[in-house]
């Protein structure tokens, strides 16, 4: 049975995993923050913001990376559909709105 997205994003932060460090196809590292898990259509996509990086463009924002898991440990794939990657941005701010009135 496959973790619903809330239960692996506690799972992260409760270990204090908030960032990722994921390599480019040139073999050159960047950071990651980790701000929230997406599920979408049945699939799992983590949302993620670069940290300050060398190499990352200043106008770089948010980056969807669908996200698969072998031996616990979390793959993550560039999502280059544009439609794809703003449908779960969506679903992440929408969620986000919700949560933030829920907590008022």
């Amino acid at each position: 049975m496959r973790k619903n997205s809330r239960n692996i994003k506690e799972e992260f932060f409760d270990n204090g995993i908030n960032t990722f460090t994921l390599t480019d196809e040139d073999g050159v590292d960047f950071e990651f923050e980790l701000l929230d898990f997406v599920d979408y259509r049945e699939n799992l996509y983590a949302v993620l913001v670069p940290m300050e990086n060398e190499g990352i463009e200043d106008d770089m924002g948010i980056v969807i990376m669908e996200t698969t898991f072998e031996n616990n440990e979390p793959v993550f794939t560039f999502v280059d559909n544009e439609n794809l990657a703003q449908a779960v941005l969506d679903e992440y701010a929408s969620r986000a709105d919700n949560d933030d009135f829920e907590e008022d």
